[in-house]
């Protein structure tokens, strides 16, 4: 009878014991092994406390040597555990020569990318084995699984500072003095005025100065009312990336076709009005510069993706595919009201919760990928409604906000600030507060933002045990049906409020809510759980919480011919990072263009 063949986990002592020997022998190994491994890379325990207790050297700038670590070890309780001194010894006995530890070290690395592989696919299997309900949800999980192990494949050992000052290892593949020289030169011809940017240049340069380009793993909204132009901008972005930087771009269009966003396109880069193509009244001119535009076109990388009603998480699968495949280093999504959720049992609570799941997991595909997301969305109709029609926080749909006065108890400081205060005080974000978490349990949480929407009319709530808060009537509030926009509630509904003396909390009545006035008002940024404790009140905060950057785009005219006509805004109103403030820009409408309003880029 043939023998039962065992299968163990891929793993190569005699690798990890020459690494480690290599380390506790020669301080360049020490260097290599350390910065090339974590300590999970090591299948064996006791290599895995003797890899972390190396590191801890490496990291402080110790000395690392049979001796020192096996005192270190003995200080932790661990030296027995990993076969005491005499096993260091001889692990630095077993050791080779340290010309060979890269293969080695690639060797251990393999082999862990194997068992995480393993891993990953017996969590799989595990969940698909109990035929989850929406098998959307479980395939994107599974897909992000594999993708952040292959994202972990390529580690880099470090750069020597003499490779980088010869030029060798820099990006400009040139020695780091010649350089130098140029940039002197460059600066005594241009002058201080003559700012390179870090981010991804979008070429309209008011806003590259202003932002510092678009960040990776930068979440962006773009937000307009209808008919302003958003998704003509956010193709200019997108061609600006894309043909004069040379960088793949993806877009997701819930809305028009690809051969539509093509179009726009084509028109946008040849100068050539679109009822002159569509109708071919093209003279000689008009279609050379079509040729032209095309043939230049099709040596760059534009992927369109023109799938309609896609979830959230059919998105993500097909981003990283887009990533995967074609490298892409700039997405735009168009628009975010046309997605839809996870189809989880809480999202479905109602549209507010949706939206706030989809703002969440965009912000974390930015971040899985290491790439800007520009998010194009609506605008409310309280826009049109406004003197001068300019759009506020306030405005984006499924937003609320709160009054100045709203109390915000900080739980490591055992103090409540109003939401104004936090808002003007920003040294003193971020703090500990109370809100509500996955199992429906109040808990500790960070607010890392708090921030003024505008002006907005406010209705003040009221509760049978006289808790109260002044609120706009499309912020949402705890209920018994889930989060419910504060216009969609009413007297005797129940909402969820915080107990006086413990964490414990319970719904509710409303007694009553009254009309007040017009008034500044502000929200806050809640990491994971999007929602905080006011007065008390269990709140939502807005869909703008994930992003890192949100713009609204403005055109006059649209509103009154005469009002600067062929002029537009971009109102920076939010960046995590940098600046806010307004940037001008030119707008085309034959050829559904954005350009620069000055041509100077100083």
């Amino acid at each position: 009878m043939a023998k039962t063949k065992v299968l163990v986990a891929p793993n190569s002592k005699e690798a990890e014991m020459m690494v480690l020997g290599c380390m506790l022998t020669n301080l360049n190994s020490l260097n290599i092994g350390a910065d090339g491994l974590h300590k999970e890379d090591f299948y064996y325990t006791e290599h895995r406390t003797i890899f972390a207790q190396l590191q801890e050297a490496f990291r402080k700038d110790k000395p690392a040597d049979v001796h020192i670590i096996a005192e270190e070890l003995k200080k932790n309780d661990q030296l027995e555990n990993v076969g005491g001194i005499s096993y260091l010894t001889t692990l630095a006995q077993y050791a080779g020569t340290s010309a060979f530890i890269e293969e080695y070290v690639r060797l251990i690395r393999d082999k862990s990318i194997l068992r995480q592989m393993i891993d990953a696919a017996q969590i799989i299997e595990k969940e698909a084995l109990e035929q989850p309900d929406d098998v959307s949800v479980a395939l994107d999980d599974a897909q992000a699984k594999f993708f952040l192990i292959s994202q972990a494949i390529n580690i880099n050992p470090g750069i020597s500072i003499k490779e980088l000052l010869s030029g060798a290892a820099a990006e400009s593949k040139t020695p780091f003095l010649i350089e130098l020289q140029e940039r002197q030169e460059s600066f005594q011809k241009t002058g201080s005025k003559d700012k390179k940017i870090t981010g991804i240049a979008t070429h309209f340069y008011d806003l590259d100065k202003l932002i510092n380009g678009f960040n990776n793993s930068n979440l962006m909204i773009l937000a307009a009312r209808p008919a302003m132009g958003k998704t003509a901008l956010a193709l200019n972005f997108a061609e600006n990336i894309a043909f004069s930087s040379n960088l793949p771009v993806g877009i997701f269009s819930l809305e028009m076709s690809a051969e539509q966003l093509l179009h726009r396109m084509i028109c946008s880069r040849s100068g050539v009005e679109s009822d002159k193509i569509i109708t071919g009244s093209l003279d000689g001119n008009d279609y050379q510069r079509i040729v032209t535009c095309v043939n230049n076109m099709s040596q760059h990388t534009v992927i369109i993706d023109d799938q309609p009603g896609l979830k959230i998480t059919d998105l993500r699968a097909r981003a990283r595919r887009m990533k995967e495949t074609y490298d892409i280093q700039f997405l735009v999504i168009d628009y975010l009201q046309l997605l839809s959720g996870s189809g989880t049992l809480r999202s479905q609570d109602n549209r507010q919760n949706e939206i706030s799941e989809i703002s969440r997991m965009l912000k974390n595909l930015a971040r899985e990928l290491r790439i800007p997301v520009l998010c194009l969305s609506q605008l409310s109709r309280k826009v049109e409604e406004r003197n001068g029609h300019r759009p506020m926080m306030s405005d984006l749909r499924e937003s609320g906000c709160l009054a100045s006065n709203t109390l915000i108890y900080a739980v490591d400081r055992d103090e409540y600030y109003t939401i104004k205060h936090l808002s003007e005080h920003r040294e003193l974000l971020p703090i500990t507060i109370l809100a509500l978490d996955a199992t429906d349990t109040l808990s500790e949480h960070r607010m890392t933002h708090a921030f003024f929407s505008g002006k907005k009319m406010t209705y003040t709530l009221s509760t049978s045990s006289g808790k109260s808060i002044r609120a706009t009537s499309n912020h949402p509030f705890y209920t018994k049906n889930g989060w419910t926009p504060l216009d969609q509630l009413q007297a005797g509904d129940l909402i969820g409020v915080k107990d006086e003396q413990d964490l414990a909390w319970h719904f509710e009545e409303i007694l009553s809510i009254e009309v007040q006035e017009e008034e500044e008002v502000y929200d806050a940024t809640v990491e994971g759980v999007h929602n905080f404790l006011a007065n008390d009140l269990i709140v939502h905060n807005s869909i703008e919480q994930d992003s890192d950057l949100v713009m609204f785009l403005l055109r006059r005219e649209y509103y009154d011919p005469y009002d600067k006509p062929g002029q537009a805004e971009l109102i920076i109103a939010k960046n995590r990072h940098g600046a806010i403030g307004i940037v001008p820009l030119t707008f085309r409408k034959e050829i559904a263009q954005f350009a620069n309003f000055t041509d100077n880029p100083s």
